[in-house]
């Protein structure tokens, strides 16, 4: 029998959310996604963002809900809200009761023994869609996910990636990101970009072709007045994000000859 182990980092508590949650029909999770350390999509478009920390504590209360300025300007947001910690003692039960009361179930994960090197921390958890409202089937009881009804769901990202959830300064892939991906995928394929083609992309070209003494530009000068090539100080999002970078290669190639189709 595996020897039951605490959870020592927040990367393992979310980990251990991902695997149970992805056994769940229809449900994605996406690490470090939309500013939640785990975004979980279902296949119906309801979105479930999720904030982790190894104890219950107000930090983690104010990180999950939603900022003032978000809800005056009806800004993106999920469907549904949920806190897991690794722990929460007694003295944290007013914040539990808190968030529940608020509309933000606070999930615990449980040491499940399978026998051999099977045996882990996993969330008891099934999610299905009640009469009422969308239900969170959890440690043999229902708890109902309150619906926050946004205006704008979430933008999901384009890919999973293979990044993790729950670490120090995330390399998250935000919809910037994507948008640099397909900058440095378009340049590369034609051997340069003009600026007014990163701005066609949807990113200012400022922080790849200006250069300042504390922030060299991204890019250098090509040899035909206007271009831009790559320059040694241009950040490895690609690298960063090699998943993502093969689906606007893919989209890109398939674009130049509409004889080609894209595969899952």
């Amino acid at each position: 029998m595996l020897e039951r182990t605490p959870i020592k980092t927040e990367a393992e508590l979310c980990a251990a959310f991902i695997q149970s949650m992805n056994k769940q029909a229809d449900w994605t999770c996406y690490p470090e996604a939309a500013g939640f350390d785990i975004l979980a999509v279902h296949a119906s478009g309801r979105q479930i963002g999720v904030e982790a920390k190894m104890t219950l504590n107000a930090k983690v209360a104010d990180q999950i809900l939603p900022k003032d300025y978000e809800n005056f300007y009806g800004r993106p947001g999920p469907d549904h809200r949920l806190v897991i910690v690794s722990k929460a003692s007694d003295a944290s039960l007013g914040i539990c009761r808190m968030l529940a009361l608020l509309g933000v179930p606070v999930l615990l994960p449980r040491w499940m023994h399978r026998g051999g090197d099977k045996s882990g921390w996993e969330f008891e958890l099934r999610c299905e869609e009640s009469r009422s409202s969308w239900a969170f089937f959890t440690n043999e009881e229902y708890l109902h996910l309150f619906d926050w009804n946004p205006t704008e769901r979430c933008r999901v990202p384009m890919v999973v990636g293979a990044h993790q959830a729950g670490v120090p300064s995330p390399v998250s892939l935000t919809p910037w990101k994507e948008a640099a991906l397909r900058v440095i995928a378009l340049m590369r394929s034609q051997g340069y970009i003009a600026a007014k083609q990163i701005q066609e992309l949807g990113i200012s070209p400022t922080a790849w072709t200006r250069s300042t003494p504390g922030h060299p530009g991204w890019l250098d000068r090509g040899t035909v007045r206007g271009t831009w090539i790559e320059a040694e100080t241009m950040p490895p999002f690609d690298k960063q994000h090699p998943e993502a970078y093969a689906i606007v290669v893919a989209e890109l190639a398939a674009k130049a000859d509409p004889q080609l189709e894209l595969t899952a």
